[in-house]
């Protein structure tokens, strides 16, 4: 289990990557987010060092080339990084987000059909 609870943005990025691809090395990430991200390679690099010693990521050196790959879940790191986000800014309830989120942003229909879907399904499996 990560040491921390939240990543940097720079961290959610090389970890969608990682995620996205399975087995990665440094020149893999490097040029995925080259399109959206200027870092230089040595920065990924560290990035992904960092995030092996936070044990989000595990490393596996075949000849010359480290490869990572992720330790943790997808799902399992948007659980913690949500619930931690709940927890500080909502004082830890989810219906105090949900009340926030319908005040403050505009939801059309499709969004509001699939809420209420999703509520249903929830009360039917609590039920």
């Amino acid at each position: 289990m990560p040491k921390v609870e939240t990543l940097t943005k720079l961290e959610w990025e090389i970890m969608k990557q990682v995620w996205k691809n399975g087995k990665t090395t440094v020149r893999d990430i490097h040029e995925n987010l080259a399109a959206t991200d200027s870092r230089a390679y040595t920065t990924i690099q560290t990035y992904l060092e960092r995030l092996t010693d936070k044990q989000y990521l595990k490393k596996e050196k075949i000849g010359l080339v480290n490869f990572y790959s992720a330790k943790v879940k997808e799902t399992d790191t948007l659980k913690r990084e949500t619930s931690h986000f709940v927890k500080r800014a909502f004082d830890g309830s989810f219906s105090k987000l949900a009340a926030f989120l319908f005040d403050t942003q505009d939801f059309d229909e499709k969004d509001l059909e699939a809420i209420k879907q999703l509520i249903e399904e929830k009360e039917r499996e609590n039920a």
